[in-house]
């Protein structure tokens, strides 16, 4: 069972054995709440703690705060809360809700000589929190059509829905917020874009709202160099620097979002609010990961290290970073190592949580050099005294996308001077995960593992090395442990039809059409069979079925229309 709330044993310790009252020089005699503590809590806590926000109270007034003293002052000292992972670094980043040494010394004190309420009249007025949209009204609102019932018990739920954005010309998004209408059920939210309506087809043929898993289609991804996700506390302001980016006609937004059961049915719905400028943007973003696939923690294993770098080839601007993994981890650092040798910390998180994920904004963006070097470190604890660990008792954990897996990722978003070297980061990171995939085939858990997920990894590791038999073979394995995998059955389609194995390729690819009827490229891959076969009217059919699915497909319209013209000179002949 996953522990997701909990008081750590340095609970007990505070109540068997009260900390002497040790006030520093700056700490008034007599602490009350109007004076000292209303402030604290109405800036860094009532984000969350108030009504229709996802904190399961509030902390607005004396009476909602003195009830819950104690608590208050156990999460701020052991500083779970307010949640802000991060250790400080030089420059510090914007919207930092931790509190400071002497802001914990204060609550510590009003607790400890009896939560006085105090005068009435120097109590800070509660803020005028802003309406639906913290950035104003937007210029587009992008809603669900329907809403979604959760579950009142169960596993946590990962749920996507897609969104129309009904524009007729391409624009230029400024700021995207997102706003859940029903925040308390939801850990967090990313959102991506597709232009196939690959995320659209796969909302339709599920009957609820969405469509489930943390899997969303390979065409749904985040515009270049950006980061859109939400999570409780999130804060969109315009002195963000946020880059615009391009919207076309007919793109859809995709909402994966992480959702909570709270033991009762929720209904949830969600919209997201579009900025529009017709600035285009003046600078260059980009973001590059530093992960590995080839985790593989043994049960009971108190202490698993995963380790990544890379060397950067031009100079960029260092603008936010985002680390992610699941439950078992318990420490992230990110570096850099200067050419001339110099460390600097670009972000330390000693006690990760998984809840309260995010990405980070520098306050100044961190210039760094030609050649300086990225480092990832992060550990794990995969025993039973990591209070989060899914898995009790312990089992063996690896590299996957589902929460009770484990991941090391660490994001980082650039600034980068040209276009050209735009190229270079972008060969020198194609260069990089194809070494990350090399790595994951040589471990044993990618030649060792009967995963149909961790196999079509392997495969990819194969295909990075050129052993396509190897890779192949793979592939197979993967169709025999679960038929259902399209994505397998494609790639060997792919692979038989460049062997010249045609009817052996046909096969795969109406595999594919047999799962997932709505898969474009595989009638596309077949019609090019039937057309070199001379086949032209199963051809026709293929690329036309492509052309409805994706009507975007250049190679399916130029093949139709080969095929159309040499109907048509066929019956012009005479």
């Amino acid at each position: 069972m996953i522990r997701r709330f909990f008081f750590s044993s340095l609970t007990l310790v505070l109540w068997a054995f009260p900390i002497e009252s040790t006030l520093s020089d700056d700490t008034p005699e007599t602490v009350t709440f109007n004076q000292h503590i209303a402030p604290i809590l109405l800036e860094h806590c009532t984000p969350c703690h108030r009504e229709g926000m996802s904190a399961p109270f509030q902390l607005l007034t004396y009476e909602d705060a003195s009830r819950r003293a104690k608590q208050i002052k156990e999460v701020t000292e052991s500083k779970y809360m307010p949640p802000w992972l991060p250790e400080p670094v030089d420059g510090g980043f914007k919207h930092e809700r931790g509190l400071s040494d002497q802001q914990i010394r204060l609550i510590k004190s009003w607790l400890d000589t009896g939560s006085k309420e105090g005068d009435d009249t120097v109590r800070p007025s509660i803020p005028d929190w802003p309406g639906d949209w913290q950035l104003g009204e937007p210029d587009l609102v992008a809603s669900m059509p329907n809403g979604y019932s959760l579950q009142a018990e169960g596993r946590d739920i990962y749920r996507n829905f897609v969104l129309k954005v009904p524009i007729t010309k391409p624009l230029y998004v400024k700021e995207l917020e997102f706003h859940p209408e029903n925040a308390s059920v939801v850990h967090h939210a990313l959102i991506y874009i597709d232009s196939t309506r690959q995320s659209q087809r796969r909302d339709n043929a599920d009957p609820k709202p969405g469509f489930g898993g943390m899997r969303v289609p390979m065409s749904a991804g985040m515009p270049e160099g950006q980061f859109l996700s939400w999570q409780p506390g999130k804060i969109y302001s315009t002195s963000d620097n946020s880059i615009p980016w391009m919207l076309q006609p007919g793109t859809d937004l995709v909402i994966q979002v992480h959702m909570n059961p709270t033991g009762k049915v929720e209904d949830f719905s969600c919209s997201v609010g579009l900025h529009f400028t017709e600035t285009p943007p003046s600078s260059i973003p980009y973001k590059i990961k530093l992960t590995s696939l080839a985790i593989d923690i043994p049960s009971e294993t108190s202490f698993y290290r995963v380790k990544d770098s890379m060397q950067l080839p031009v100079d960029v601007q260092l603008t936010r970073i985002l680390p992610h993994a699941h439950y078992l981890c318990k420490r992230m650092e990110g570096y850099a190592i200067f050419p001339d040798g110099i460390k600097k910390r670009l972000i330390l998180i000693k006690n990760w949580d998984f809840n309260w994920q995010g990405d980070y904004i520098y306050e100044t963006p961190i210039k760094l050099p030609k050649g300086t070097v990225l480092h990832m470190d992060y550990t794990y604890d995969n025993s039973t005294e990591n209070l989060a660990n899914p898995h009790s008792p312990p089992k063996k954990v690896t590299y996957g996308p589902e929460s009770s897996d484990e991941m090391a990722e660490l994001w980082f978003q650039f600034i980068l001077n040209s276009l050209e070297d735009r190229k270079k980061i972008k060969e020198t990171v194609r260069l990089k995960n194809k070494q990350v995939l090399i790595q994951f085939g040589q471990s044993a858990l990618g030649s060792e593992t009967n995963d149909p997920d961790l196999l079509l990894i392997t495969a990819q590791a194969h295909l990075a090395t050129g052993d396509q038999q190897a890779a192949f073979r793979a592939f197979s394995r993967v169709v025999r442990l679960d038929p259902k995998r399209f994505n397998a059955w494609f790639n060997m389609g792919t692979m038989l039809r460049s062997s010249g194995q045609d009817d052996a390729a046909k096969q795969a690819f109406g595999n594919v059409i047999r799962i997932d009827p709505n898969d474009a490229e595989a009638y596309g891959s077949l019609g090019i069979i039937f057309q070199e076969e001379g086949k032209l009217e199963p051809a026709e059919k293929c690329f036309r079925a492509a052309l409805r699915l994706n009507p975007t497909d250049q190679i399916a319209a130029n093949a139709l229309l080969q095929i159309l013209e040499k109907r048509r000179d066929q019956v012009n002949e005479p």
